[in-house]
């Protein structure tokens, strides 16, 4: 990294000087300098040529010299787009300052917003991939953030601050999808037979209404029909600034009746105020899914895990598996669909909120059409009468 040097004028005032070599079309680089009246801002130009090469650097610089209004850094109007955001959750806000603070400052963050081109949003996807080794997904979510941002710098009205979009064609790392983790019947008996008894009727009810683990939260006895069977799901409980908060399902489709055995809510007490939670602590608070993972979960991982005295593995009836509270979702959804249910009705029972959904992440379940299709396609198959030559004929 080019090093910022002091220079002493004749009249004892102290410059700055950063060297750096500029390529020249077809020759060796030349050896040259640009000078600083202060060493923040030389040390803002040797970091600039660090991450993003001279000539890039430079044409920020210019940029930079040119103006005649200073453009807000990119820090300063991500900060105003957040702080002017309206129709979202107080923890979303306190998400995108975490973007800024931790991934968009420290690499750009001090650029003027008209010096950000889609060369350096190109290369602050690559530092995430390759210096952060973020996920795919957490790269899609920090860049949909910054790219939103620099969208409402390009289309401000009256006077956009930007003439475009810089981040509206940079390629980001595929997001490859995993495959939903359930429990099968018997490894089901299992774990649920090993929990404490007071959380079984939980257990079932959340895994035969395929409900989150925040819906199911919310629920209210009232929101029961004990006569058909019928969930009404309508609410869901969100972490939000330090304290829950109650407000709607994760997607519009999240709002929805779904049904639940007749032999599921014989385990349930219903025979109390319709207005109380359907489950609660001992002190009638709502149960967070950590909470129900320490209270349930924990107790019936030791009894089917043993380990030795060095924590190592020495039985698992569980084979390796080791469900969380979303795990009944998907055992859920995934009992039905491999049972036969429509994908549609799994859908919207589910809450998802497109078919398409369902089937993308549970689609891989299901193998019956695919082997029907490959005996339709073996009962066409002509067979071979001709004997097989020998190769060395």
């Amino acid at each position: 990294m080019p090093t910022p040097r002091s220079v002493t004028r004749t009249d004892g005032s102290i410059t700055w000087k950063v060297p750096f070599r500029l390529p020249q079309p077809g020759g060796k680089p030349k050896q040259t300098s640009e000078t600083f009246d202060d060493f923040e801002s030389a040390r803002k130009f040797a970091d600039l040529i660090e991450k993003h090469g001279v000539v890039e650097a430079l044409r920020v610089l210019e940029v930079q010299r040119s103006a005649v209004v200073a453009a807000p850094t990119v820090t300063e109007w991500c900060n105003f787009v957040v702080d002017h955001l309206s129709g979202v959750e107080p923890y979303t806000k306190k998400k995108y300052r975490q973007y800024i603070v931790n991934d968009i400052d420290p690499f750009m963050g001090h650029l003027p917003l008209d010096a950000v081109t889609q060369f350096t949003d190109a290369a602050w996807v690559i530092h995430m991939e390759e210096e952060k080794e973020f996920a795919a997904k957490t790269i899609h979510n920090k860049h949909g953030f910054f790219s939103s941002a620099m969208k409402a710098a390009a289309t401000l009205k009256p006077q956009p601050l930007i003439p475009y979009n810089p981040c509206a064609d940079t390629r980001l790392p595929k997001i490859y999808p995993t495959r939903v983790m359930f429990l099968e019947p018997d490894e089901y008996g299992l774990f649920v037979g090993a929990m404490p008894d007071r959380w079984v009727p939980q257990v079932e009810f959340s895994t035969a209404s395929m409900a989150r683990p925040a819906e199911i939260a919310a629920l209210l006895v009232g929101d029961i029909n004990r006569d058909t069977g019928a969930v009404d799901i309508s609410k869901a409980f969100k972490y939000t600034g330090g304290r829950l908060k109650l407000g709607p399902p994760k997607t519009q489709r999240g709002v929805r009746v779904t049904n639940v055995p007749m032999e599921t809510l014989d385990l349930l007490d219903l025979d109390r105020p319709k207005s109380e939670l359907l489950f609660h602590t001992y002190h009638g608070n709502p149960i967070r899914p950590c909470y129900l993972y320490q209270k349930a979960f924990v107790p019936a991982l030791q009894k089917l895990i043993v380990l030795d005295e060095n924590g190592d593995v020495v039985s698992d009836e569980l084979k390796g598996k080791r469900p969380s509270p979303y795990w009944l979702r998907h055992t859920g959804i995934s009992w039905r669909l491999l049972g036969g249910a429509p994908l549609f009705v799994v859908s919207r029972d589910a809450g998802h909120e497109s078919a398409v959904i369902t089937d993308k992440v549970y689609g891989h379940l299901d193998r019956s059409a695919s082997a029907d299709a490959a005996k339709v396609f073996a009962a066409r198959l002509p067979r071979l009468h001709r004997p097989i030559l020998s190769i060395a004929a």
